[in-house]
């Protein structure tokens, strides 16, 4: 099973591209520019086989960062995966390129693994019971010829209601489901995953919310589930089977994990078919170097009508390194759609490739608002960041407005909570509109009445100093996500007296300091409510924080029993009750007079789309789903869009 790690003779990008753009393409893209890359490829891999060169890290933008949990298993010598693939024309292949230098858990397919990325293809094997599309409007819910209501598509799960008391929830399946492997999905599947979730807490990735939520759950029948909670929860669907963003329980074979330890299962064996999914895609490589999904014949949705099979014949993901190197990709039509890019890149790309537009066009921002907007957090139990009056002190010398005129030359917006300004939540966002204005004060002087009164004096290089000591303040930043905007933060901040730096971690690192709280400070989005405020509020509850030095679920280690004690209460109401509001305000009433963490930006995804090879992609005009390629909506747009040639 193990493939030896031979090496093949290098080969030349001019020659490698020729075999590309001619009659039955390789695998891959080579790298642009620079020397083509020695690839290290499984026993028996096809000459027409290569790998990337590429340089930087893995980006957090995909669904968080990259941890350790993954990246224990993951290391660069672990050996590839693959044999001999057919040849797929490149007008056939749909190309992601992703930041890193290399894929960093290319060798595991387990997606309850604490920090996995998303972004190398767990979006494209596990489908949803249920979609949700942030970005629907009244002229557009989801994909053409798809079911959709209020932004919510039906896909495995065909209905779902609760009882009186919103107690349980009965969710039915779909009929005609299959797995990959041929086997029938059922509702015992779901019952699999979620006791194993639950049986496995606090390991595994939801493991603490099914074992908060879940009471008892049953399959009466192959196409029903019944879910008894342990309190109240209208939304409980909604929030974990209804997948959003990076929000979502994959489910999965019980016939495959029954007898594996789920902690440890790495769900990847591509000579007995694993992983093993509901959708068209079978993984058929897989290394450092890439990530290569054939599409199969005999998924589920075309045997039952239910949906045409997509136009693309072929997904690969390449780390496409820095974002110098993806716009080269672009540019040469060497990827379909990349990360998100910072405004002056996706600019370059469209001066130089007409083909390639964005979400709203050649127009700023040049992309649609995520639902990650990021803050400055902290590790709230080391000294000084544990006292709020310092973090107070901080926030009032930072200029966000500056920030986003200099940072991304305008095509930004700044802000003040850690939501998303999305138009559903915009109604409870209006209720703390007093309490946000509080944060947007920028006043110098009393930042420094602050530091005086806690002891501090300027030094001669203007930092304030107490015991001889300088407030250091290293800004972790994932990748390079934050390198245009790091910098003015900094001189900002050493502006206002404190000895503040930023560090780019590249790879798993970031995401291993981080949560362990070995950090001082750092930049990161918060993934978490898109229509209601409680999946962001929640990023800061007590039962996912640990002590400095261990693994924390979310890292901001700020702990306070009576917003734990607002928040599960809100939690147990749906999007409609009123009472959310006053509970609302009562929870950021203790999160602003605390600020756990200061809120920068909104976060844009300034994803630039290829029309080279494929058309229909989501956009501003027909928003049917946005277009980030790691998010679990990915999908969506996969079977949507078309062939251009």
């Amino acid at each position: 099973m193990e493939p030896s790690e031979k090496v093949t003779p290098r080969i030349s990008r001019r020659a490698f591209l020729t075999g590309v753009t001619g009659a039955g393409a390789v695998v891959l893209l080579a790298a642009c520019g620079g020397t083509a890359a020695t690839a290290t490829p499984a026993q028996g891999t096809s000459k027409q086989t290569t790998s990337s060169s590429s340089s930087a890290a893995s980006s957090s933008a995909a669904s968080g960062s990259t941890t350790s949990a993954a990246a224990s298993t993951t290391s660069a010598a672990a050996a590839p995966q693959g044999g001999p693939i057919k040849n797929v024309a490149r007008n056939r292949t749909l190309i992601l390129g992703i930041t890193g230098t290399q894929l960093t858990d290319f060798n595991t397919f387990n997606p309850f693994l604490p920090g996995i990325s998303t972004s190398t293809g767990f979006p494209y094997v596990y489908e949803a019971p249920f979609y949700y599309n942030s970005y629907y409007t009244d002229k557009v819910c989801g994909p053409d010829g798809m079911s959709c209501k209020d932004g919510i598509i039906s896909w495995l799960g065909e209905k779902y209601e609760y009882n009186s008391d919103f107690t349980e929830a009965t969710l039915t399946f779909r009929k005609g489901v299959e797995w990959s492997d041929g086997q029938p999905f059922t509702a015992k599947d779901v019952v699999f995953t979620i006791n194993m979730l639950k049986n496995n807490a606090p390991k595994m990735t939801w493991s603490i919310d099914m074992k908060t939520w879940v009471k008892d759950i049953q399959a009466p029948d192959d196409q029903t589930v019944k879910i008894t909670l342990n309190n109240p929860n209208p939304d409980f669907v909604f929030q974990f089977f209804t997948f959003h963003q990076d929000i979502g329980i994959q489910i999965v074979p019980e016939h495959i994990w029954k007898d594996q330890d789920p902690t440890s299962f790495t769900n990847l064996d591509l000579q007995k078919g694993w992983p093993v999914g509901t959708s068209p895609w079978k993984m058929v490589a897989t290394s450092a170097q890439q990530r290569v999904f054939d599409r199969t014949d005999t998924w589920w949705a075309k045997k039952t009508n239910f949906h045409d099979m997509p136009a693309m014949e072929r997904i690969v993901v390449i780390p496409g390194a820095d974002e110098t190197k993806m716009v080269q990709l672009e540019i040469a039509n060497e990827a379909d759609l990349t990360i998100d890019l910072r405004p002056t890149n996706i600019k370059a790309v469209m001066a130089q490739n007409k083909k390639v537009t964005t979400w709203t066009g050649d127009q700023p921002p040049f992309g649609y608002r995520d639902w990650w907007p990021v803050g400055l957090g902290f590790n709230d139990m080391k000294e000084p960041f544990n006292d709020k009056d310092i973090r107070w002190a901080i926030n009032y010398v930072i200029d966000r407005k500056q920030i986003v005129e200099v940072g991304y030359q305008g095509a930004g917006e700044p802000t003040l909570l850690p939501f998303p300004n999305f138009p559903a939540l915009q109604k409870f966002l209006d209720k703390v509109k007093d309490l946000a204005d509080k944060i947007a004060v920028m006043d110098p002087a009393k930042s420094a009445a602050t530091m005086q009164a806690k002891g501090y004096t300027k030094n001669g290089d203007g930092l304030w100093t107490k015991d001889g000591k300088t407030i250091s303040m290293v800004i972790s930043c994932p990748g390079n996500l934050f390198q245009d905007i790091a910098p003015i933060l900094v001189q900002q901040l050493r502006k206002g007296g404190f000895d503040a730096s930023f560090k780019l971690i590249q790879g798993p690192d970031f995401g291993t300091n981080t949560n362990a709280g070995n950090i001082d400070a750092f930049l990161l989005g918060h993934g978490g409510s898109v229509r209601t405020p409680y999946f962001t509020l929640r990023l800061y509850e007590t039962k996912y924080s640990a002590p400095t030095g261990q693994a924390a679920t979310y890292p901001y280690r700020w702990n306070n029993a009576d917003y734990d004690k607002i928040v599960d209460q809100l939690g147990t109401l749906g999007e409609n009750d009123p009472k959310q509001f006053d509970l609302f305000r009562q929870a950021m009433e203790i999160w602003v007079d605390n600020l756990p963490d200061i809120g920068i930006v909104q976060w844009f995804h300034r994803i630039p789309t290829n029309t080279t090879y494929w058309t229909n992609w989501p956009s501003e005009q027909n928003p049917y789903i946005n277009s980030a390629y790691w998010h679990r909506t990915s999908p969506l747009w996969i079977y949507t869009i078309k062939a251009a040639q």
